[in-house]
């Protein structure tokens, strides 16, 4: 009888801290994704949203990405500067992220096709190639 009683216990815990798992799982998974949109609206996160944005990267990743221009199209000259390859426009320098490949290309007019981080004004470059 009381090993009957101990293991109708265990189980109930179990199915209770179970419950209670699958409850905080819920409970943390719609902030994440409630957090693109109002990030969107205010422009800026709030206390609260950081605290509960900080165990879903993902998400972070995703509103981080939102910076990003993608399949944009670069012209310029390719030079050195401060030891490294970048794309010199008529009004800015873009870092270039694959260094062997503007190497190539080095004070010559090109296109590139890539994505700009608009945060570090990187080109992660897709392809690259002179203007004829």
């Amino acid at each position: 009888m009381k090993k009957l009683l101990t293991v109708i216990a265990t189980m109930a815990l179990a199915m209770a801290l179970s419950a209670v798992g699958f409850a905080q799982q819920d409970q943390s998974a719609q902030p994440s994704t409630q957090q693109p949109s109002s990030d969107m609206q205010n422009g800026q996160q709030t206390s609260t949203d950081q605290q509960s944005a900080q165990p879903s990267t993902p998400s972070q990743d995703s509103s981080s990405s939102m910076q990003n221009t993608q399949g944009s199209s670069f012209t310029g000259t390719v030079v050195k500067a401060a030891g490294k390859y970048v794309l010199k426009t008529s009004d800015m320098n873009y870092q270039l992220d694959d260094q062997d490949k503007a190497k190539q290309f080095v004070d010559q007019q090109v296109k590139i096709n890539g994505t700009l981080d608009s945060s570090t004004s990187m080109i992660h470059i897709s392809d690259i190639s002179p203007l004829s």
